[in-house]
């Protein structure tokens, strides 16, 4: 009987390992997807704001399948500014310069191939992010926990 509960209990050891490294107990959501290439126009300048909901501690942010929207055009990449406000419909990056916590800038005018990138935020500062793609496609993916 004694040696039944010590089986038991290696086998429920076990199965927490597994199902705690295999993700399955990560808290994550997924706060929104942008699809980069929705724009209108080759030259496609496309800016989204993310309001952050409070008490998030971590933001992560997934870019997948990223390339230029149209090759004959030097110019694209994607800017990502993560602030400590929480951005407004029509505003720009230059109208958060002193809200600022990062910048991430993804250049993919010399990109032969699709760039899949992730990046990951802990900061409890963090209220909002700023996206602006010229010539991009392909999804971001922001998710917080």
């Amino acid at each position: 009987m004694k040696r039944m509960g010590i089986v038991t209990l290696g086998i429920l050891t076990i199965l927490i390992l597994v199902v705690s490294t295999s993700g399955c107990l990560n808290n994550e959501k997924l706060l929104y997807q942008y699809n980069l290439s929705a724009g209108n126009g080759p030259n496609f300048i496309g800016v989204h704001n993310v309001t952050i909901p409070n008490g998030t501690s971590n933001v992560k942010i997934v870019g997948q399948n990223l390339t230029k929207l149209n090759s004959n055009i030097g110019v694209s990449n994607i800017v990502m500014l993560i602030l400590n406000t929480i951005p407004v419909s029509g505003a720009t990056g230059a109208n958060y310069t002193v809200n600022i916590l990062e910048q991430k800038i993804i250049n993919l005018a010399n990109e032969t191939q699709p760039q899949n990138v992730t990046f990951t935020f802990n900061n409890t500062n963090i209220k909002g992010l700023l996206i602006t793609n010229t010539n991009a496609k392909g999804t971001i993916q922001i998710y917080t926990s």
